[in-house]
């Protein structure tokens, strides 16, 4: 089970770095606004951060 919450929490931030990566290039690009204007960019990276932190500490509780 430890592996497991250990697994999810590379993916999740594996893909919150993804996102970011394509979300950049795509504004880099023209083929939208740039990303520091869209209110969406950054509600979504806030709340991934958050759910990030959270599994964290989760994880911190759980070893003790």
């Amino acid at each position: 089970m430890k592996t497991l919450s250990n697994t999810l929490a590379i993916l999740g931030a594996l893909g919150l770095l993804i996102g970011l990566i394509v979300r950049l290039v795509q504004s880099v690009k023209g083929g939208i606004r740039p990303a520091w204007l869209d209110p969406v960019f950054f509600w979504r990276g806030s709340v991934a951060l958050l759910l990030l932190a959270i599994t964290v500490l989760l994880i911190q509780i759980r070893n003790k």
